[in-house]
């Protein structure tokens, strides 16, 4: 096909590519009002630092004290996640109504190599449940830890801001409309171009000299409802009597 004849197929349906992309916002728009619900992220920071009873003549930085936190830091990840934290956290706060296991489920552990930092996060469809739960366990772990590790060298760096309105980790609605309207477009000529190539009839005077190889010499345009009615019109008008029609030719020869 040349340039002409995809321009000539697009003009003529142009209306099938709409209706397609029509379709696919539609399909997005339910997806994100009706089953993607939104859902917001809270964390809070713990550092692992030198046992609350070193000496006070001890070198604030011991770097014998920094590679056994180091060390300790995997093994409060599981700890922090493990029922012996959760089940206390699902105790003192039953207004959350989740389980330990739950709990757990909710509750991400990221840690940073080579440093005594420990980030904790937690997702929910409430950011102010989110951050509840993630200060929660943050407090639980310190108090249990000294009793299940028998050491006391954690604290809390930066607890998670209840009054924060942070935006939805899962915002995505702008990148599925650009992606639904791509694949509406791209779906809609689709369809258009296989109807075109699908399609064994002429519809133009160029078709005609391609196929049969003659030259159109005249063309008649197609007949609109309205020219049916007005030579309807036409032929329902009654025809003249013989008298009248004798009257007539006799006015005509004076005439001559």
């Amino acid at each position: 096909m040349e340039l002409k004849e995809y321009f000539r197929v697009i003009t003529r349906k142009w209306w099938i590519p709409v209706i397609t992309v029509f379709c696919c916002l539609a399909l997005v728009y339910v997806y994100t009002t009706f089953y993607d619900k939104p859902v917001y992220e809270a964390s809070a920071d713990l550092i692992v630092n030198q046992p609350a009873g070193a000496d006070a003549g001890e070198s604030l930085v011991n770097p014998n004290s920094i590679n056994t936190n180091l060390m300790l830091i995997n093994t409060y990840r599981q700890i922090m996640t493990s029922e012996a934290i959760t089940k206390y956290v699902s105790q003192q706060h039953p207004e959350l109504g989740l389980s330990p296991q739950e709990l757990s489920s909710k509750v991400t552990i990221n840690t940073m190599k080579d440093t005594q930092v420990i980030n904790l996060s937690a997702r929910d469809a409430s950011y102010e449940r989110a951050a509840v739960i993630v200060n929660a366990v943050s407090q639980v772990f310190i108090e249990r830890v000294s009793t299940i590790m028998n050491v006391d060298n954690v604290s809390i760096l930066n607890e998670a801001n209840l009054n924060a309105s942070p935006d939805p980790v899962n915002n995505r609605a702008v990148i599925l409309y650009l992606f639904a309207a791509m694949l509406g477009l791209a779906l809609g000529y689709g369809i258009l171009f296989l109807i075109s190539y699908l399609d064994d009839s002429i519809s133009s005077e160029q078709e005609i000299e391609q196929v049969l190889g003659l030259t159109v010499l005249a063309k008649t345009r197609k007949a609109k409802k309205r020219d049916w009615v007005q030579q309807n019109k036409q032929d329902a008008k009654p025809a003249a009597s013989p008298a009248a029609a004798k009257t007539m030719n006799k006015a005509n020869a004076r005439h001559l």
